[in-house]
């Protein structure tokens, strides 16, 4: 089950598109760099120039046609912005957590996916196995029963009745034979490759022991709540990224310029200069508007993880209940066929003594099949059940060995931006997948 379940998680169409999603949002958040860097600009313009003023120039050169060029080198660097750049590298470094917390999401419904694809196929194999054993059975049945007829103990009907429920036996098998390559189908679909022999279902260690205790660690490490997390801190960066707009912006500019027959006059001539820059706008329409329309957002984003941890709970809370009610289901049905197989034993040696019909005994034979064919399903359901318990803690693909490799980048990107300069970040090198 481990090696489908990372083939699921690793090679389906889907994760490798949440990897792509990935790396798209962390070269995002690189081209913030150029923020926090200098600008060098080198500009050159040249042209015919003609001017007509001759309160500015001299005789010589009024009226003139001059071939005017220059080139330049001018810097700048931003010392003062409102903290827009570093609203911005916060906000976008919640953007990567959000691609990440969505890829490691889906990797837990892909894994959930693949265990069911999986476990699925083990289903309806054994379900095969007892279809095949109610043959078998129904089988001795009838050879016994033709004997019985040509001796003169039964009628030729019970010969029919027999014929007529071995029939329906092999029909039964036919439908389970068809589900059970559906499930090959959709195993193939989920995982990769065709499901291979000596499949089993592992016994999933430590779980809670309590709801309590499960619904602890579903909300604090489902992905689906660390989703919405960022969400939340993307608009508290939002805001302050428009906050911006309203401090004023300080900026370090120099260049040098070298030129001739510049505006009309003759000659060569350079200059350089260097000093700050500062704009300011003290006034703005909308500004309010905008503050209230940003406060809005977050708690509307507060509101939607609200929502996420309600229904995260209740999913936890649900599976919990599939979870007990499993254990006890299994074991019922496990009595009940045990008393079935006694019953149906009994009918045997009751109707080889004369004292039971043959209806009596299929019918026994119908019902421990039934009880049987149930009690598989059971199984399999509890054992589904109890990786749905990980997968409500999103630990579902950790429980399996998905190694780090498996994800281009880990989460927490915001906090490693906001713990040390917002420039840190860009530090980080986007990992080549094993």
């Amino acid at each position: 089950m481990q090696s489908a379940v990372h083939a699921a998680v690793t090679t389906n169409p889907k994760a490798q598109a949440g990897k792509e999603n990935v790396k798209a949002s962390a070269l995002e958040l690189l081209q913030l760099e150029e923020d926090f860097m200098p600008r060098l600009s080198l500009y050159g313009d040249a042209g015919a120039q003609y001017f007509d003023d001759p309160t500015r120039l001299s005789p010589q050169d009024n009226r003139r046609t001059r071939f005017g060029r220059e080139i330049g080198l001018a810097a700048e660097v931003t010392l003062f912005d409102g903290y827009r750049r570093a609203n911005r590298v916060y906000r976008n470094s919640a953007r990567v957590d959000e691609s990440i917390f969505k890829l490691l999401d889906a990797s837990e419904t892909l894994a959930l996916n693949a265990v069911e694809a999986y476990i699925d196929v083990i289903r309806h194999t054994d379900l095969l196995g007892v279809a095949d054993q109610n043959i078998r059975r129904h089988v001795e049945i009838s050879r016994s029963v033709k004997k019985l007829v040509k001796v003169g103990r039964l009628s030729s009907s019970d010969e029919f009745e027999i014929d007529e429920q071995l029939l329906a036996a092999r029909l039964s098998r036919l439908e389970v034979k068809q589900a059970l390559e559906n499930a090959k189908v959709r195993y193939e679909t989920v995982i990769g490759h065709k499901p291979t022999a000596n499949m089993s279902v592992p016994n999933v260690r430590e779980l809670p022991d309590t709801l309590r205790e499960l619904l602890i660690r579903s909300v604090s490490n489902n992905f689906r709540v660390r989703l919405a997390d960022t969400r939340i801190q993307q608009s508290k960066y939002q805001a302050g990224i428009n906050r911006s707009d309203e401090l004023p912006e300080l900026k370090l500019r120099a260049g040098i310029r070298h030129g001739s027959d510049l505006d009309g006059l003759s000659g060569s001539e350079s200059d350089a200069f260097v000093g700050l820059q500062l704009n300011w706008d003290l006034y703005a329409g909308g500004r309010k508007a905008r503050r209230s329309a940003l406060s809005r957002r977050t708690s509307e984003a507060l509101a939607e993880r609200a929502e996420v941890v309600r229904e995260v709970q209740e999913l936890t809370s649900r599976d919990w209940i599939s979870y007990g009610t499993g254990i006890e289901r299994t074991v019922l049905l496990g009595n009940q066929r045990a008393a079935a197989r006694k019953a149906a034993d009994q009918y045997q040696m009751q109707f080889d003594g004369g004292t039971r019909s043959l209806l009596d005994v299929l019918d026994a034979e119908r019902t421990f099949f039934n009880v049987r064919f149930e009690e598989v399903s059971a199984k399999a359901s509890l054992a589904f059940s109890q990786f749905r318990l990980l997968a409500t803690q999103s630990q579902l693909a950790t429980y399996f060995g998905a190694r780090p490799a498996d994800v281009p980048l880990m989460p927490n990107y915001e906090k490693r931006a906001r713990a040390g300069r917002p420039a840190a970040i860009f530090n980080t090198e986007i990992r080549a997948l094993e």
